[in-house]
Formats: structure tokens, sequence, C-alpha cells
């Protein structure tokens, strides 16, 4: 199970530098074939940044923004057809700004080429085509829909509370060659630039939302009255597939470490009622939590096509279950039926964390 802890770490580093403009690495693929780009946030960029990234990647400056977005700036993909890739983002036509750039190539140039892509104002006719910066096209749903580092880029800088458009490029050793291992750690080391993996910004995005919204959202708070106690029900949206969950809690506080007994909805999607196939499973954990303490984390089916993500059913369902809890104020619980696991009767212990926010959400590109 990836170490919540960790990826919160790295995400904050991350998502702290972005805020104030600094870069950040995101790295993909395995060990030994790892690729590093460099993400500058469109909305900050300057030409201090910008001229070091010119100095240490490639000097190819693409601006990931999602296909959307690209769509309203008329930036279509550069080769017809390509514009739809299940595995990589789309380059689009060359642009500049209109306003305030001389011949587009200099950091300065391209820097204000990049706020100018990520200011919400801009329309189709501020940018001229072609140009030195190439728009990436990336999926609407982002790493949740493909899982590349340009989809990435622009998760975290929406998750770090700005413009979703990230100006990148590939980090390159002295001698042209890709920086990995000992080398790419030693490089963030001495340039302190925090790094982050590609999964780490998908575990986010599944525990804790875009950095907008949270994963879930809380919709209605009500006790419902039992044959042995009355027991509080909360009620979520989940905002990333759609489905509609329920909590049951029994005599439990956060302070405490609750046991958490994962039930999935049947066909007739109320446990409560007579003729629900799920209702002696719910019985039989309402009784415990009655007794015992706990809570009930109730998951109805996703009502949109599974094929609209790069993750499986049991991934989506930990993401909903941990923010639902973190949502309640829970640190610590004991979950029994954690989907994925090999043993789905076993209980594992949970360790939550809070969900980051960046407290300056949506900067505004600094024209």
């Amino acid at each position: 199970m990836t170490d919540v802890c960790d990826v919160k770490k790295r995400i904050e580093s991350a998502t702290n530098a972005l805020a104030t403009g600094r870069p950040a690495l995101i790295v993909s693929g395995a060990d030994d074939q790892e690729v590093a780009d460099v993400l500058i946030p469109a909305a900050l960029a300057g030409p201090r940044w910008t001229a070091w990234a010119v100095r240490y990647t490639s000097g190819l400056l693409c601006a990931a923004m999602r296909s959307t977005r690209a769509d309203e700036l008329e930036l279509p993909a550069m080769v017809r057809g390509n514009g739809s890739s299940t595995t990589t983002p789309a380059f689009g036509v060359g642009v500049d700004a209109v306003a305030g750039v001389g011949t587009g190539i200099s950091a300065t140039d391209r820097s204000r080429t990049a706020r100018v892509l990520a200011s919400p104002q801009t329309r189709p006719v501020d940018l001229t085509r072609p140009g030195h910066v190439l728009p990436l096209r990336t999926a609407s749903r982002g790493v949740l829909e493909r899982r590349n580092s340009a989809e990435a880029a622009v998760d975290l800088c929406e998750i770090a509370g700005l413009s979703p458009v990230a100006l990148t490029a590939t980090l390159l050793g002295d001698d042209g060659t890709l920086l990995q291992g000992t080398e790419l750690a030693a490089f963030a080391q001495v340039h302190s630039v925090p790094a982050v993996q590609v999964q780490d910004v998908v575990h986010y995005r599944l525990h804790h939302g875009d950095g907008h919204v949270g994963r879930v959202r809380q919709t209605a708070t009500r006790i419902v009255d039992l044959p042995d106690r009355c027991m509080r029900v909360v009620d979520f949206d989940d905002e990333l597939t759609g489905a509609h969950h329920t909590a049951f809690i029994g005599s439990t506080t956060p302070a405490a470490a609750p046991t958490v007994y994962i039930v999935f909805e049947c066909s007739h999607r109320d446990p409560l009622a007579p003729d629900c196939g799920c209702r002696q499973e719910f019985e039989t954990r309402r009784t415990r939590i009655a007794a015992e303490g706990g809570i009930i984390v109730y998951l109805r089916s996703n009502p949109r096509p599974a094929n609209q993500y790069t993750v499986q059913g049991h991934e989506l369902a930990q993401g909903s279950i941990s923010s639902i809890l973190t949502h309640l104020g829970f640190t610590t619980v004991i979950v029994s039926g954690w989907p994925g696991d090999q043993h789905p009767t076993s209980a594992r212990a949970l360790h939550l964390t809070p969900t980051v926010r960046n407290p300056a959400y949506k900067i505004a590109a600094s024209l």
C-alpha cells in the first residue's frame, strides 16, 4: 500500500514551491528508465526560472493544458488525428503572446507567453501562430484518465491553487542524456527542487481531490431510528465518479481508532429496505457497531463508465473510503473489507492524512 505520509510530504513540498513560482520535478518510469520533467507553473512563470529550465533541459518548452482549454484558445493538435491518444498528450500549434514579446524565443518572451496561456482572460486573438511555446493537449480528467507526466503537471498546478497550465521540459544532463537514479537525486538536492512521482499525483487525486474540490462532498446528515438505538447517518457525493455514498456511525469519536466495515450496495441500493440483498450483512455490522462502536461505509456503484479512468475499481473505492473518513475527522481506523485486499475479511490499520489545501487557490497569472 502506498505510504500516505510520504506522498503527503512530497505533494506538499511540490505545491509549496509552485505556489511561489519555483519549479518542481515530475518523475515517471521505472528506476532504470526514469524520465524527469521540469515543471514551472505557467501562471507565475518568470525569466529567471524559465532560463533555468532552458539551461537544464532539452530547451523545448511546452505549455501543458487540458484539451478543453486548448480548444477554447483555438490550439488544435499539430498533426490531425493525433488529439485522442490513449498514452500521450498531443502537441498543439506553437504560439507566442501577441503583446509584450520580441522575437518570442528569449526566456523573458517565453515566460510572458506562458503567463498569457495561463490567464483565464486570454482569448485566441491574444496569441500568434506559429510561435516558440508548444501547447500540450492533456486529458480532461488528468492523471486519472491518462497517467502521463504532462497530465500530472497540470493536475499539480491546480492542486497548488494555480491555473491548470504548466510550463514543462525534459531534464537532461550536460552530456544530453536523461538524468536518472543517483544523478537525478543529486540534481534535485543541489538545486533544492522538490520531486514527485506521477503515481503520487494519482494517489492524491484519488484520495483528496483536485485541490479545488475534495474527493467527496458531504450532502446531508440525519438521525435514523433503528430497533435498538439511533444512529447518525452522513451522505456524501463522490465528486470524481458521481456516486452517492453513506456512512453509518455508531458510538464512535475521532479520538478513537474505530473499526470501519465496508459494505457495497446490491441491486436494491438501500441496505435498510426489507428485500435488500445486502440487508443481512448490513444488519450484522450495524448490530456490532451499536454494541461496540464503529462505522459502516456503504459504497454505491459508480454511475460513470469505468473505462474513463486509468485506475481500477478498487482504487476508486479506496479513495472514496479514505476521503469520507478524513472528512469525518478520523486519523486512524481499523478497516474490515478494504477493497482490493486478497483476504477481504481481514482487517488492516489505515492512517489518514488531511487534504492539502493552498489558501491562495486560483492565483491569477501576473501579466
